[in-house]
């Protein structure tokens, strides 16, 4: 009977460790820096298991890189609570978000995990 009950502990262990690890976000975002980018959305897809959100940035240079902004483990249930919809961006939207960037530099991603993103007149999403 121990047997059975250790067993059973360390396969919850496990599959709560892979949950965790599925919908981590350590080592793929600086947590310790936060940007801010402006730019035209590119594509907004309200689907599961998270939405995706892609903007066109354009650097300092004069480059356009396509960056993709994250909800963290966000899936459309949570974001419909917060009042977002299918509707919510339109390609061509002209956005500003804050977040987190990622560690690679040529990753283009972000993190949001509070706030909303504004429009360019700064009334914030949805």
């Amino acid at each position: 009977m121990k047997s059975r009950s250790a067993l059973m502990i360390g396969a919850l262990t496990l599959v709560a460790v892979s949950a965790g690890a599925h919908h981590s976000t350590a080592g793929i975002y600086q947590q310790d820096i936060e940007v801010q980018l402006k730019g035209k959305v590119k594509e907004w897809r309200f689907i599961n298991p998270h939405p995706s959100l892609k903007i066109e940035v354009v650097d300092d240079k004069g480059v356009a890189h396509e960056w993709d902004v994250s909800y963290g483990g966000s899936a459309v249930a949570h974001l419909k609570r917060r009042g977002y919809s299918a509707d919510t961006f339109k390609p061509g939207d002209v956005i500003i978000v804050k977040g987190h960037p990622t560690v690679l530099k040529d990753a283009y991603g972000l993190l949001m995990e509070t706030g909303n993103p504004t429009r360019e007149d700064g009334k914030p999403y949805p």
